[in-house]
């Protein structure tokens, strides 16, 4: 019991603001595509490829996404702006 509510409190303390940016982090195996798919029907923005696959850097404009986020299997932790830098995973190369 102690362990859930810690867990609970955990979460909700490392949640991120609306507007804030955030880590996505898949708790099982997750594909980048299934990631993005996920945070597009949540509108959040992507930022920048996460530390490992299934992982992405995003924007959160939504309160309910954290919440969104366990329900998929993933945890939603806030980071700050400096972390979310690189490439954006979804952008395709332009060619002139």
């Amino acid at each position: 019991m102690q362990a859930t509510i810690a867990v609970g409190v955990l979460t909700l303390a490392l949640s991120p603001a609306r507007g804030g940016a955030a880590l996505y982090l898949p708790l099982s195996a997750a594909t980048t595509a299934s990631t993005v798919a996920w945070s597009r029907a949540r509108n959040a923005e992507i930022l920048a490829a996460g530390p490992y696959q299934g992982a992405l850097y995003i924007r959160v404009h939504d309160a309910g996404t954290t919440i969104g986020a366990l329900r998929k299997g993933a945890l939603l932790v806030s980071v700050p702006e400096s972390l979310c830098s690189g490439p954006r995973p979804t952008q395709a190369t332009e060619t002139p």
